[in-house]
């Protein structure tokens, strides 16, 4: 990206949640990479300044692989930051020093993964967000149900895939008349989310998190859309999973690059699968070939590998890595709850 790109459009999506969770004085650390547009770290600052925040850009070279830390003195800096602010070209929220951070109760506004200015102006960040949380609670209540023990995907390209649920899905309540969108989430008391002593937010956004339990899927898995670090596919991933850790990957150009890039970043539970199991509920969201819009396009289903401490899960590993499946099949205990993308059970509503 030319770092004499014009900076234009409107930022008042960009702008609300910083706006709203900073104020003057406040230590706002922002991290991001010299692979990443340069306007939205840019644009950023600017805002922070109009506040009144005390700003400090960190501009480091591109993390290894996603989820990996930035350099050890910004890891110590954002210990010592009011708000970190996450705009890099690889994902840094389930990083160490992300959780870190949240443990000591320093929140993240996170927007990284290769996010361009324009699509911080259109498309899944433009979504309702008390709309979203209206349908994270009623994916919850219809489409899974609190008691739900067993789910089956399928999909097009040859998914069949089993894993358990028992006691993992959370119920996030509904928004009342004074839900506010653009606050910084403490994910256990706001909605239910038990574990990773979660505080961030996350934009664009839009999905409902389920973290399967730990050892209880088999099957294949045909990753067809999205995958963390490769991008859009050009063919799909083929992920054999056994008792909860694939096993085997199969396919094209798309596979050899993915088992490249375990084998030389991953851990042993980087092959943990389904670290996570979500469903996307942006109606707005675009396909753009990254991880932090794709996933959330509604319909369809990420599933993930690696630390899943952050959605309920116990493990915790060197990275997170999700897939998306465009058009799945979910079955809840036998029972056809989406069809090739489309919810059979009514995910809209109104809050309290």
């Amino acid at each position: 990206m030319s770092t004499n790109a014009l900076m234009t459009g409107n930022m008042e999506y960009l702008r609300k949640p910083l706006v709203r969770n900073i104020k003057a004085g406040d230590k706002a650390l922002v991290l991001s990479d010299t692979d990443h547009d340069p306007r939205v770290w840019q644009a950023i600052m600017s805002i922070l300044q109009e506040i009144g925040a005390d700003v400090t850009v960190a501009l480091f070279e591109r993390r290894p692989a996603d989820y990996y830390d930035p350099p050890a003195a910004v890891c110590e800096a954002m210990m010592k930051s009011d708000v970190n602010i996450l705009c890099a070209s690889t994902g840094m929220l389930h990083s160490p020093a992300s959780f870190r951070a949240m443990e000591a109760r320093i929140p993240s506004i996170c927007l990284d993964g290769g996010m361009k200015l324009e699509w911080l102006q259109s498309g899944g960040i433009t979504e309702d967000m008390k709309q979203v949380m209206v349908r994270k609670h009623y994916v919850a209540t219809n489409i899974f149900g609190a008691d739900a023990k067993e789910c089956r995907v399928t999909s097009r390209y040859g998914t069949d895939f089993t894993y358990r649920v028992d006691d993992r899905i959370f119920v996030p309540p509904l928004p009342g008349p004074n839900f506010d969108p653009h606050k910084i989430v403490d994910f256990d008391k706001d909605e239910n989310r038990k574990g990773g002593n979660l505080y961030y937010y996350l934009y664009p956004t839009g999905e409902f998190n389920v973290a399967p339990i730990e050892g209880t899927a088999n099957g294949k898995l045909v990753i067809d859309l999205t995958m963390h670090h490769i991008g859009r596919l050009e063919d799909p991933i083929e992920l054999h999973v056994v008792n909860g850790k694939v096993e085997k990957i199969e396919g094209g150009v798309s596979a050899r690059v993915l088992r490249d890039y375990l084998d030389q970043y991953g851990d042993e539970n980087a092959y943990m699968c389904p670290a996570e199991a979500s469903v996307g509920i942006n109606a707005k969201a675009l396909i753009r070939g990254i991880q932090r819009e794709d996933k959330n396009v509604m319909g369809t289903m990420h599933f993930g590998l690696g630390t899943n401490i952050d959605v309920g899960g116990s493990i915790r590993s060197k990275i997170h890595m999700d897939g998306v499946i465009l058009e799945p099949t979910l079955y809840v205990d036998g029972e056809m709850r989406m069809q090739d993308g489309r919810f059979l059970r009514p995910i809209e509503g109104d809050g309290k």
